[in-house]
């Protein structure tokens, strides 16, 4: 029994990192095509998200049904109108291009029950607007208020010229303020 749970566990291992870490055998053109956000970069809150790499947050997280590869995290807790700045970035910046765009869906994690919910669903009522310029930040927009605790945001990053996502294990605290706006740089 124990080495069965330690194959299973090698084994989840070794799929967590050639999912969110990109397959070594692929040439430097294709490493982007799986869009787990290799070729973005993405702050929520002033805080840039990090690869999740602790395994066992990685086993809790995806024991979860909620059908995304979370890759990323925040470890500092962010507001629950919480700011988004995302570009090209990683392991080929120009992949994206200038953004058009940003998406989000939102799941509760916390709102997950094994013994009743056969897969979590994102929250209806959640967008992201942009404070000005598409390549500033974008703050969330909900038809009813978060409440604190564990989130999955997967961001959808569109630019001229590709897109890719970030599926992001947040905490947010109502009581926190987001940041202000910002423009992108050399606007005015």
């Amino acid at each position: 029994m124990m080495l069965e749970l330690l194959v299973a566990a090698a084994v989840f291992s070794a799929s967590h990192e050639e999912t969110c870490l990109g397959r070594a055998e692929r040439s430097p053109a294709m490493v982007c095509v799986d869009r787990n956000g290799l070729c973005a970069s993405v702050t929520v809150d002033g805080h840039a998200t990090k690869p999740l790499t602790d395994p066992a947050t990685v086993k809790r997280v995806h024991a979860i049904k909620h059908g995304e590869d979370v890759c990323w995290q925040v470890t500092a807790p962010v507001s629950t109108k919480l700011r988004v700045l995302a570009k090209g970035g990683g392991r080929d910046p120009a992949f994206v291009g200038p953004i058009e765009k940003l998406g989000v869906n939102l799941y509760a994690l916390d709102d997950y029950d094994p013994e009743f919910d056969s897969r979590l669903d994102s929250l209806n009522g959640v967008e992201l607007k942009a404070d000005g310029d598409p390549n500033g930040t974008w703050q969330l927009h909900t038809d009813k208020p978060l409440k604190a605790g564990e989130y999955l945001a997967v961001f959808r990053i569109f630019g001229v010229d590709n897109w890719d996502r970030q599926a992001v294990l947040l905490k947010l605290d109502p009581k926190l303020v987001p940041p202000a706006a910002e423009k992108p740089a050399g606007n005015k």
